[in-house]
């Protein structure tokens, strides 16, 4: 029935399904494997936040919970937000047991102040991106402890069975696996590059949000689709690398093709801590007023900053500087691009979805971040929901399961894929980019539902995956009828209180979507 047998199999190995590894193992559970296809985003994580106590500026975890709802605009999960913000001192101190180091400078924490935060809060690394370290060293320590990693793995469904979650079938090395587990962590990220242009790798492809609804768990705020407003668009060599937004906080501040700092108009007390939707939103205006950058975006000015500081984002002034771009002497040309995910998996304080033995972690889980992400909480969401989550997992124990059933062949043709990839791109990208419209949104989801019943999509299972998830996100989108976070409506452009709450979404055994809203008190 099955090749390989685990107590918990956790698909996706970013920084949320290895603390979830490294937790589980260090509270006794043994038989765990760690599948993915790649490293996800893990590797781009510049900074995470964590209220670390004492500090000088008085911040504290409350505050970090107040700067969370208030860019997500109030419609995160609040229990979910408290308990990230209460938990990210301890769960930052222990993945420093596991071998993570972040800078100190005479012996406190280094910490840069990040887009939307009141307070310098984002812990990081000045010789290497934190990311790749701590990729690195919590694999390692997996390893070490005999923990199972499998690569180049891709999930293709979850089995389940009348009582929950049974296992998973994947791909290894392109050939067809059936694992058995009785516990699933979901760590696969989200939309990721579903949009094109995004600053996401390939492997998070957004069919996770298909293989999580086919499984019947219910989904939130899938609408809620983060640009990153300082994404390179020039020197052909730097384009795609995100310019820090906790460069503002060292002092560069944007201009428009005028040279002027547009963004005083917003924010008069300067650039510093500007919510990263309120830059989007004051590029792309600059943009249709004829102000923008040659490729569509406008320029960040680092020229006034010390070298010391810019060589302290090593990974993003060295690919500036081998790309023949010196920041010390020439306007860098950013825009927004399609980055993080805000929506996924309804889940409790466990990270528990509503199917038994199936939980969702890191970009997988929905709740948190609201409307728009608070910079540098797509890493303290991550460590913390895989740590409370193996953590729930231990203490309720590994449930018992029935052996997975092996469903149908499935149907892969890589051209077929690729050539349907590159069309949803398109597609996406015109109406789920910076303006989106009832018009646009609804003749993309006719075009998807079209192309479920094209050759392509019989052809290529995975393709079918990505279509299921576009759709979820379109009728998610097209429920909400005004501009909110990272959902902006140009026939809606105003926030209405009559949508302060989530968009709900599910997909039954037909494949047929329905919505529901729950509006917050």
């Amino acid at each position: 029935m099955y090749d390989l047998a685990f107590d918990v199999l956790i698909v996706g190995s970013g920084l949320s399904g290895l603390v979830a590894a490294c937790r589980l193992v260090e509270l006794g559970v043994r038989r765990v494997a760690v599948a993915s296809q790649g490293a996800g985003a893990t590797p781009v994580i510049a900074a995470l936040n964590a209220s670390i106590q004492p500090n000088k500026w008085g911040d504290t975890p409350q505050q970090h919970m107040l700067d969370t709802l208030t860019i997500g605009t109030f419609v995160n999960d609040e229990a979910l937000v408290k308990s990230m913000c209460d938990d990210a001192h301890r769960c930052v101190n222990l993945v420093e047991s596991w071998g993570v180091e972040f800078a100190r400078v005479d012996g406190d924490y280094y910490r840069r102040h990040a887009s939307g935060s009141t307070y310098p809060r984002s812990l990081c690394q000045t010789s290497e991106i934190i990311g790749v370290q701590m990729y690195r060293v919590l694999r390692e320590w997996l390893e070490e402890r005999g923990v199972t990693l499998i690569s180049r793995a891709t999930c293709t469904d979850l089995l389940c069975d009348e009582g929950g979650v049974t296992g998973a079938r994947l791909l290894i090395d392109g050939a067809p696996q059936v694992i058995s587990a009785p516990i699933v962590i979901a760590a696969w990220g989200g939309a990721g590059s579903l949009l094109p242009n995004s600053t996401y790798p390939l492997d998070v492809d957004g069919r996770g949000i298909s293989i999580l609804a086919r499984a019947g768990v219910e989904l939130r705020d899938l609408e809620f689709i983060e640009f990153e407003p300082m994404v390179s668009l020039s020197p052909e060599g730097a384009k795609g690398e995100p310019c820090p937004t906790a460069m503002l906080g060292e002092g560069a501040y944007l201009l428009n093709s005028k040279g002027e700092r547009f963004m005083l108009k917003f924010r008069p007390q300067g650039e510093a801590g500007s919510p990263k939707t309120l830059m989007n939103r004051a590029i792309w205006e600059q943009v249709s007023l004829g102000n923008g950058s040659p490729n569509g975006g406008a320029f960040v000015d680092l020229r006034h900053i010390p070298l010391e500081v810019l060589k302290g984002y090593p990974w993003f002034y060295n690919r500036l500087i081998n790309a023949g771009h010196d920041p010390k002497k020439e306007l860098l040309e950013v825009g927004p691009a399609p980055h993080s995910h805000s929506g996924g998996a309804v889940v409790d304080s466990g990270y528990a979805t509503r199917v038994e033995g199936l939980y969702a972690v890191g970009e997988a889980s929905g709740g948190v971040h609201g409307a728009c992400r608070l910079a540098g909480n797509a890493a303290t969401q991550a460590l913390v929901s895989g740590i409370l989550a193996a953590e729930a997992i231990a203490a309720k124990g590994v449930r018992k399961a029935e052996s997975p059933y092996v469903s149908a062949e499935l149907k892969l043709n890589p051209d077929a894929r690729k050539a349907g990839h590159e069309w949803l791109q398109a597609l996406l990208g015109r109406e789920l980019g910076s303006m989106r419209t009832e018009a646009g949104l609804t003749s993309a989801l006719a075009d998807v539902e079209e192309k479920l019943e094209s050759a392509e999509a019989e052809q290529d299972d995975l393709f079918t995956q990505k279509l299921e998830a576009a759709r979820l996100i379109l009728v998610s989108a097209l429920a909400r009828k005004e501009s909110r976070g990272g959902h902006v409506r140009k026939d809606y452009p105003e926030v209405d209180e009559a949508f302060k709450g989530s968009v709900y979404v599910e997909q039954d055994d037909t494949g047929a979507v329905e919505y529901t809203f729950r509006r917050l008190s």
